[in-house]
């Protein structure tokens, strides 16, 4: 019974004000990507036929953008997946998001150290490209019939001109970063966003944006709900000082402890910075830290549910294990090579 307590009281402390607006903002930016931006657009940056090269990097680099947790990124992944985007640059975004964000990346730098922030910011990005990559060599032939495509079903937008839409966008994004945290950025954003919507939107605009919102809550909020609750549970199971038993040396073994330790835990955003650094405190050795910072923020339990309903079970797994491997691999050789 106290598991279960536990797991609500978890799932209590997840649903804080400024998180719950967050994520609402995220969904609201998911659908307005799914209301107002072309399926050709997605197609050209992100699609089966985009370049290689730039549909990657490109991925990387808005992944990120965006200072988001496992769950938040899911809403914008399953709708540039469901606008056609190709797996291995949506797996790219879809890790990049959480993993490689700006302000997480300097926390690592202010409260963890130089040495750790320089590995995680660049086996990040690197990672976040070449398990895309893998994705797309092992699953590129189901691209042309994917069973999940209809799962979010969206009409497609009335066109607008590229400024207008690109400035509609920077303001939510720039909301979602920053608007929860002072009360005058929060006006001002909201204010410059209604006039927006009443210069550039019509009524039918604005019902069908969240319309396509609440399809995309109604489908991954459960899930998620759900998997922060068996988080919870988890996490009273598991005792932090416990897995430190397990981690205080580079072997690649601690290494893949700590990363699946990592992948099945919650993360919310940027709290992955001060976790790791209590860990470092009671002993954990920098490698496997590299590895948990790594696989820690990019996947949960949570997330996994939300993946599968998205991507299926199999290439779900299979996600997950490279994210495992090659996150305990970086931190095992970052541990030989930079933490002695």
């Amino acid at each position: 019974m106290n598991i279960f307590w536990a797991g609500w009281i978890f799932l209590i402390h997840y649903l804080t004000p400024p998180r719950v607006v967050a994520i609402t903002i995220a969904f609201f930016i998911s659908g307005a990507i799914a209301q107002f931006v072309s399926q050709k657009s997605i197609l050209k940056y992100f699609g089966p036929t985009a370049n290689k090269a730039m549909a990657y990097l490109f991925a990387s680099l808005m992944g990120g953008i965006l200072v988001v947790c496992s769950c938040s990124v899911l809403p914008l992944f399953a709708i540039i997946r469901q606008k056609g985007a190709g797996i291995g640059p949506a797996v790219t975004f879809l890790f990049a998001g959480p993993a490689i964000n700006v302000v997480a990346i300097l926390l690592t730098f202010t409260l963890i150290g130089i040495d750790i922030g320089f590995v995680r910011t660049i086996a990040a990005g690197v990672l976040s490209m070449m398990i895309g990559f893998i994705m797309f060599v092992l699953y590129y032939p189901s691209e042309k019939v994917h069973p999940n495509e209809a799962i979010f079903n969206v009409d497609e937008p009335e066109n607008r001109t590229p400024w207008q839409n690109v400035l509609f966008f920077t303001t939510l994004i720039v909301l979602y970063i920053f608007g929860i945290r002072d009360p005058i950025t929060t006006f001002v954003l909201i204010a410059l966003l209604l006039v927006q919507l009443r210069l550039y939107f019509s009524k039918k605009d604005i019902r069908q944006w969240c319309r396509a919102t609440y399809k995309l809550a109604k489908k991954i909020v459960p899930l998620t709900l759900v998997g922060i609750f068996l988080a919870g549970m988890m996490e009273d199971v598991v005792s932090p000082t416990y897995i430190v038993q397990f981690v205080g040396q580079n072997s690649f073994l601690s290494n893949v402890i700590a990363s699946t330790f990592g992948t099945f835990m919650y993360f919310a955003a940027l709290t992955e910075v001060p976790i790791v650094n209590s860990f470092l405190s009671l002993g954990m050795h920098k490698g496997p830290a590299v590895a948990l910072l790594l696989a820690g923020p990019s996947l949960s339990l949570p997330a996994i549910i939300v993946i599968a309903r998205v991507l299926g079970i199999k290439k779900t797994i299979t996600y997950l294990l490279l994210v495992v491997v090659f996150s305990a691999f970086i931190g095992f050789l970052s541990g030989v090579l930079f933490f002695h």
